[in-house]
């Protein structure tokens, strides 16, 4: 089994719909069932108990310091701690990094000339939509993809620094974190959406195949 876990609020939990479509996604592509839980039901002892052996946490769409996220002890320890294979998603990539000392923050204010490219986060540069990612150090994550590819955006937000434990994979022209690794642990977090890559643009596909050939190499670790 695996274990998608949902990083927004707990009633946006119960009015997302596409969260079926990404576990969906999730159990195609990993070849195994797949349970979602929302952040604030997550613990140590959870995990121990369902014994997932890939772990994905989701995007979220409400700003950090509208809800306890980033102040959950149990997630925190969860995330930190458990030594079951993880990938963040957008959301989730920054709710890690941020568990490991990293700091977050708006990627800018829109410049006089440029549009708006959703109402999502007025007057803030997005990058909203297929936008290139290139990646600047090898890792398996990436196997089969080119050094430059083009996965799903939808952010203002962005991590500013990368905590010391934490090595930059990826970046794009306006977000310099577009993916990360721990430094000695399988935990991953990607700026992107890899879970919505689609027929024109697969690459976030490969990039999801990839991490649950690296997770299952890591069965075994109860």
């Amino acid at each position: 089994m695996i274990l998608y876990i949902f990083t927004d609020t707990y009633q946006r939990y119960q009015e997302a719909t596409g969260v079926i479509t990404v576990r969906n996604r999730l159990e195609e592509l990993a070849q195994d069932a797949c349970l979602i839980l929302h952040y604030s039901r997550v613990s140590l002892k959870t995990i121990k108990r369902i014994q997932p052996w890939a772990i994905c946490h989701s995007g979220s769409a409400t700003l950090f310091e509208e809800y306890d996220v980033l102040k959950n002890s149990a997630y925190r320890q969860v995330v930190r701690t458990c030594c079951v294979p993880q990938i963040g998603f957008c959301g989730g990539h920054q709710v890690i990094a941020k568990f490991f000392g990293s700091s977050l923050g708006p990627i800018r204010k829109l410049r006089p000339t440029e549009p708006d490219l959703s109402s999502y986060r007025p007057g803030y540069f997005k990058e909203w939509g297929f936008w290139p990612v290139t990646v600047v150090r090898r890792d398996p994550l990436f196997a089969g993809c080119p050094r430059t590819f083009r996965v799903p955006q939808a952010h203002f937000c962005e991590v500013k620094k990368l905590g010391a434990e934490l090595v930059l994979l990826a970046s794009s022209k306006d977000c310099r974190v577009q993916a990360f690794r721990h430094r000695t642990r399988p935990i991953y977090g990607t700026q992107f959406h890899p879970e919505n890559a689609n027929e024109a643009y697969p690459h976030g596909t490969q990039i999801l195949r990839n991490f649950f050939h690296l997770a299952r190499e890591k069965v075994g670790f109860w």
